[in-house]
């Protein structure tokens, strides 16, 4: 069996340090055996990085460099500079990382299926840094194969990462929140169906892709018996995607007219100003 090793003349001892790898560079292929040929000429990447590699509490920051299509890496704390002024080559260093990253998507997956209702869960960087040792901050590298893990998975619809939270929209048929049989969450489901799962999360907004306007969910379900007879096509629009945004859960429908998604809000605008008025006439 081969293995690549740097082998140290006269080692005093062996006492590896706890390292957390706060970034990580992806360079091509010359590039990387360029590094590797002279880690002590000056990086752009290392300078860009080099407020990150500092030592607290007996860990040290680190850059894990990586090469495009190869497994192996090169661990990094440049003491604030440009230069590679402590390195250590990791064999195997994007297969150990990639199984880290399978943990923490294992979690989030997890997590998001048993417990949410509308198909949205959010986890916080925070829990993946407490539970797995993992800082997914924006820009780091990690924040991008996370994403790309999460993506792979069968259950994942679509993955956000930002503001220290990753952010995912599960299909709905890997959900145990969505009551029902498996045959009410395919594609035919409906408004009515979903609206009661959908609530006390925050704000969801009906869409169209050729609405002008959106419709506050939480509004249709203070219709009376016969509000609901009046919006029956609106009720019992498809629901083609679900995912979330910067404002809340969007739902997008299907096989109703957009005008409806309109008339609904006109209609109450128009309710809302005449018990305003009503309001205003009570002595």
């Amino acid at each position: 069996m081969k293995i690549k090793a740097d082998l140290i003349r006269h080692l005093e001892r062996l006492r590896p340090s706890w390292c957390q790898v706060e970034k990580v560079v992806e360079l091509s292929g010359p590039e990387f055996d360029a590094f590797l040929i002279d880690p002590q000429e000056e990086q752009a990447f290392l300078a860009d990085s080099a407020e990150l590699m500092h030592r607290w509490d007996g860990v040290t920051g680190c850059v894990l460099v990586l090469a495009g299509g190869r497994p192996d890496g090169v661990l990094v704390d440049s003491e604030g500079t440009a230069r590679a002024r402590y390195a250590a080559y990791l064999p195997q260093a994007r297969s150990i990382l990639n199984a880290e990253l399978e943990r923490a998507a294992d979690h989030i997956v997890h997590q998001g299926t048993e417990h949410t209702a509308s198909g949205y869960w959010c986890v916080y960087c925070e829990e993946l840094a407490e539970k797995f040792g993992l800082i997914i901050p924006e820009g780091s590298g990690l924040d991008t194969m996370l994403k790309e893990t999460l993506e792979r998975r069968p259950e994942v619809a679509a993955v956000e990462i930002g503001s220290g939270a990753i952010e995912t929209t599960f299909h709905p048929e890997f959900c145990k929140g969505f009551k029902g049989s498996v045959d009410e969450k395919k594609p035919g489901l409906r408004v009515r169906d979903v609206l009661p799962l959908l609530m006390g999360g925050g704000l969801v907004f009906l869409t169209h892709e050729e609405a002008r306007t959106s419709v506050l969910a939480q509004f249709l379900q203070e219709l009376t018996p016969t509000g609901q007879e009046d919006y029956t096509a609106l009720l019992d629009a498809r629901v083609a995607e679900i995912y979330p945004s910067s404002e809340g859960l969007e739902v997008v429908l299907t096989d109703v007219a957009p005008e409806e998604l309109e008339r609904f809000n006109e209609d109450y605008e128009n309710f809302q100003d005449a018990e305003q008025a009503m309001g205003d006439m009570t002595p």
